[in-house]
């Protein structure tokens, strides 16, 4: 007999009893397994169901047979909440008839059937509007502390204090910062409640981190352009519109029709001056990068405040009067931290950030550096420009403005100071010889008194 084949004994060979089926063990000659032949025929290893002769394939191992459970499902099926571990055959849609049969076999397997409980509707919060987010937000602007790197020891320490003292205390503080968001607020839902397709925006200083606790709230008046008319005339179409609402609790409300139209008028409850545009949306996009220039450096904002306190004392920051706009007086503080002072506090706009020296310079020798920067400035060749972060040939931005559709070379005049997105000349109101005189005469007498007393009130207007 070959080894390991199997061996097989009937019960009428001699032996009482049921019939034994014997495997040899042929794997590291184990002890030879018996099997019940009854185990056998229902695992279907001998013969056929009616009792046939054995077959002599090798059988498979014999393994108990497992309790049919009730298949698992996910307890929270089509967005509902199940309390048993499997979905009912009722709820998916079974006959009526089978409920019987359905039951008993629950309570067979041990389970109970629980009627299903819908899962309650969340309430949708309603989303807040943009005005309230910055109200319940941190104000991110305030200085209340000193840098450590103010002072050094050398002689521009009291100028250095003077100009930071002046800063803190001229700063926008979050009392007025949130009087603004409670006026865009009240503005921006009766506006949507009157033209629902309005969007309303603030702009400018008050959302750079430039803004002085003086200085006027800009706001952006957004619409939908037309293709067939005159964005300038659209503009005036809508201010108009928004003008007869405004008179209503500001009677002295005013639509100034200048290049960019905008309505002047005031809260007098809260003592703050606002200027409203329509669709000038180079001015939201000039605020994200003013709000990213006032995070590089902390001497930045100090400096371009002290700068426009400097301006209105001499009173060359006004653009009604043919001077100079505090936007434009912003783009000159920031040009000459590129390219003014050695090495460069600021990077070209949309520059990546990348390691490079770090300018050690203290607030009063950048102050006085910036003022003589422009006591000597090119005026007639050169243009300031943040965007290339150097001074940018006048002839230049009059070729590029007779191509675009809507500039003007004209406005290429005395002063040129580039806008960095649709590069027009933010200092475009100074187009009177006399005007321009005046402001460069201003830097050159502020410097030469300025370097000889270091003292703030030095730069400032002599009685």
């Amino acid at each position: 007999m070959n080894e390991g084949a199997p061996i097989v004994y009937h019960g009428n060979g001699g032996f009482e009893g049921p019939g034994i089926y014997m495997i040899p063990g042929h794997v590291e000659r184990q002890t030879p397994r018996h099997y019940p032949l009854e185990m056998l025929q229902v695992m279907g290893g001998l013969g056929s169901r009616g009792g046939g002769s054995p077959g002599h394939g090798t059988p498979r191992r014999w393994q108990p047979r497992k309790e049919r459970q009730p298949p698992k499902t996910d307890n929270t099926a089509f967005g509902y909440d199940s309390d048993d571990s499997s979905l009912s055959s009722n709820a998916s849609g079974s006959n009526k008839s089978s409920d019987k049969g359905e039951g008993s076999r629950d309570r067979e397997v041990g389970t109970v059937s629980r009627e299903w409980r819908g899962r309650g509707r969340r309430e949708q919060r309603q989303r807040r509007i943009a005005p309230e987010r910055y109200l319940s937000a941190a104000y991110p602007f305030q200085v209340k502390f000193t840098p450590d790197d103010l002072l050094n020891g050398s002689k521009w320490d009291t100028l250095s204090q003077e100009i930071w003292d002046k800063f803190v205390k001229s700063q926008q503080t979050e009392e007025t910062f949130r009087k603004k968001m409670n006026l865009w607020r009240y503005l921006y839902i009766t506006i949507k409640s009157i033209f629902p397709r309005y969007g309303l925006y603030v702009v400018g200083s008050t959302m750079s981190g430039f803004g002085l606790d003086s200085s006027d709230m800009d706001l952006c008046l957004y619409v939908r352009a037309l293709a067939d008319l005159e964005p300038r005339a659209h503009a005036l179409l809508h201010l108009n519109y928004i003008l007869n609402y405004i008179k209503s609790f500001d009677p002295g409300a005013e639509l100034i029709q200048a290049k960019v139209p905008i309505l002047k008028f005031r809260d007098e409850r809260n003592g703050l001056q606002v200027d409203l545009n329509c669709n000038n949306v180079v001015g939201i996009r000039n605020t994200n990068l003013l709000y990213c220039y006032s995070r590089m450096d902390w001497r930045v904002r100090p400096l371009v405040a002290i700068t426009k306190l400097w301006a209105r004392a001499h009173r060359i920051n006004d653009a009604r009067r043919r001077t100079l706009s505090s936007y434009a007086l912003t783009l000159m503080v920031l040009h000459f931290l590129q390219c003014g002072t050695s090495p460069a506090v600021l990077p070209r706009a949309g520059e990546a950030a990348r390691p490079r020296p770090h300018n050690r310079c203290t607030l009063a020798e950048l102050f006085l550096q910036m003022l003589k920067y422009y006591a000597e400035f090119p005026y007639e060749q050169m243009a300031v420009s943040v965007r290339a972060a150097r001074r940018v040939p006048v002839w230049e931005c009059r070729a590029r403005a007779a191509l675009a559709p809507h500039a003007d070379p004209s406005h290429w005049k005395l002063l040129c100071v580039e806008e960095p997105f649709d590069l027009t000349n933010t200092a475009r109101s100074v187009y009177d010889p006399e005007t321009f005189e005046k402001i460069v005469t201003t830097f050159r007498e502020s410097y030469a008194r300025l370097s000889a007393g270091l003292r703030l009130q030095d730069a400032w207007p002599q009685r």
